[in-house]
């Protein structure tokens, strides 16, 4: 692992400005990274991978030329930009930018005209990933233009106390900007079963520019995504859905078991919502069926890569690549169909759900009964992608198990 600049440029100039294809610099390195590099470096791609911890699985990845350590944007955002300038400075082509969490796309969209003397970068400008990432602008445009959504509350705009008398309970409490409220709070929302908890949540966090929302859906199934590359001449280049089957933490976590579910509904009314928003690159829009009206209700839209894009990629829709090409080859042809019957699973927090909901101790289960249990209540059989585990790229499943014994656990919120 790479800690000082000096020996990362040197590495970059060594390693990377050999290849005859321009790099790509992906940030963070976690699990969305490491699809990312992989990706990329199975199409011959150098990657220089860059994360704020030696932890992030995919700076240990075979397909990651150069792995190194960088400022996180949050604590020190001109010190990342300046380590980006010093990277693009030593490599002979553009690179393309993958950046891999909010904070990381801000960062680079706020810095985007100095950057673009180095860098490609596959993504709307800064004004267009603020009317998306900021939720009290994504909400307040759907319903200017009629875009479904669960019933909305802005605290703020309204006291506290006044949205409890009309919401519903129980409820969450989300904020309109994720990032610092995730790394407060270890949640991307709070729930509130009554009345009084709601007023207390609205308290401990009314440092944050808060909404509340109602719960629609009969359960994590009901969550649907459209996950796309919309090229810079505004066509869509590649479309997948994807369906939540899991997530840990069990209430409000991230996916931990998703399928391969193409439902037509949510691919027109998400590259619609995309063209109304004005936006380009890779995105995943997300979607929670109200079962009350039988309608697709919008929830949010990433303007990045995302946690399990290791699925459209095993699928058939190689969003990072076409992303790449579109940057580089001047043009992305378009992707066909995505396969069916594909799984994708984070097998650390699957685990953790089925102890959890079971009671299933971990050492009674073989690695035959972990296959059995993702692949239960499926129709046909699904081929299994795992977010870590790779035959070909062994090692980040290594540093996965190590960890699993490690007293502070890697920590991101992807």
């Amino acid at each position: 692992m790479i800690e000082s600049t000096s020996e990362l440029l040197r590495a970059i100039d060594e390693r990377v400005n050999s290849s005859n294809k321009p790099a790509a610099v992906v940030f963070n390195c976690h699990i969305t990274g490491l699809a990312v590099a992989r990706s990329l470096g199975r199409q011959g791609v150098p990657v220089v991978a860059l994360d704020r911890d030696n932890k992030g699985y995919g700076l240990h990845s075979r397909y990651t030329a150069v792995a190194g350590l960088c400022p996180y944007p949050l604590d020190d955002e001109p010190g990342f930009i300046g380590l980006l300038m010093e990277i693009g400075s030593t490599l002979k082509r553009k690179a393309v930018l993958f950046p891999c969490l909010d904070e990381w796309v801000f960062a680079v969209a706020r810095h985007r005209a100095e950057l673009e003397e180095y860098f490609h970068i596959p993504f709307s400008e800064l004004p267009t990933i603020e009317r998306i990432l900021d939720k009290n602008l994504l909400y307040k445009k759907c319903e200017e233009n009629g875009i479904p959504i669960p019933r909305t509350f802005y605290i703020g705009e309204n006291r506290p106390e006044q949205i409890a008398r009309e919401i519903e309970f129980p409820c969450i409490l989300k904020p309109a900007l994720q990032r610092e409220f995730t790394n407060e709070f270890g949640e991307k929302v709070l729930r509130a079963n009554s009345r009084e908890e709601f007023l207390e949540l609205c308290e401990r966090a009314a440092h944050h520019p808060l909404l509340a929302q109602e719960i629609i859906g009969s359960g994590v199934d009901s969550f649907y995504s459209l996950c796309s590359y919309i090229g810079r001449d505004g066509e869509a280049k590649g479309i997948f859905i994807g369906r939540k089957l899991e997530q840990y933490p069990p209430d409000f976590g991230t996916a931990c078991l998703v399928d391969s579910r193409y439902v037509p509904e949510i691919a027109r009314r998400g590259t619609e919502i995309l063209k109304e928003f004005g936006y380009n690159g890779i995105s995943e829009v997300e979607f929670l069926l109200d079962e009350r009206d039988n309608d697709f209700k919008l929830l949010d839209i990433n303007t990045r890569v995302w946690k399990w894009i290791g699925l459209p990629i095993r699928s058939g829709i190689d969003l990072p690549w076409l992303a790449y090409q579109d940057s580089v080859m001047g043009g992305a042809r378009a992707a066909g169909r995505q396969q069916e019957s594909v799984r994708w699973v984070y097998l650390k927090d699957y685990i953790a759900l089925r102890r959890n909901r079971a009671g299933l101790p971990e050492a009674t289960l073989s690695h035959q009964d972990w296959l059995d249990l993702i692949t239960r209540g499926n129709e046909v059989d699904s081929e299994i992608v795992d977010a870590v585990l790779s035959s070909d790229d062994p090692e980040p499943f290594a540093k996965l198990i190590e960890g699993l014994f490690e007293q502070k656990q890697y920590y991101c919120a992807c």
